[in-house]
C-alpha cells in the first residue's frame, strides 16, 4: 500500500512539472521609427506579436537591442532602424 501512495506521489510531482520542460528560445526581429523610442516601441510589438504567435509567453525583461541605424537620408519617414532579440518560453509539445 505504501508503494502506492508514493507512486501517486510522484506522478503528481510529475504532472506538476510540467512546466519545467519549456523550451526557452530567443525570438529577433526588427522595425522601423520616425523616432528611437517609436521604433524601439515597434520592435517589442512585433517580438511579443510572434512570441505569442507560436503559443508562448515572452520575457520582457530579457528584451535587448542588437543594433541600430539611423538613416541619414532628411527624406526617409522612419530614419531609425532597430534590431532586438527577446526570450520567449515555448511550452514543450
Amino acid at each position: 500500500m505504501r508503494k502506492l501512495y508514493l507512486i501517486a506521489l510522484m506522478g503528481f510531482a510529475f504532472a506538476m512539472s510540467q512546466n519545467a520542460f519549456a523550451e526557452i528560445v530567443n525570438v529577433t526581429n526588427s522595425a522601423d521609427g520616425a523616432t528611437r523610442d517609436s521604433a524601439i516601441a515597434a520592435v517589442k510589438e512585433k517580438l511579443t506579436a510572434a512570441c505569442k504567435e507560436r503559443g508562448g509567453t515572452p520575457d520582457a525583461k530579457s528584451f535587448e537591442l542588437d543594433g541600430e541605424q539611423k538613416s541619414s537620408n532628411p527624406d526617409v519617414p522612419k530614419p531609425f532602424h532597430i534590431d532586438a532579440r527577446m526570450k520567449c518560453d515555448l511550452p514543450q509539445s
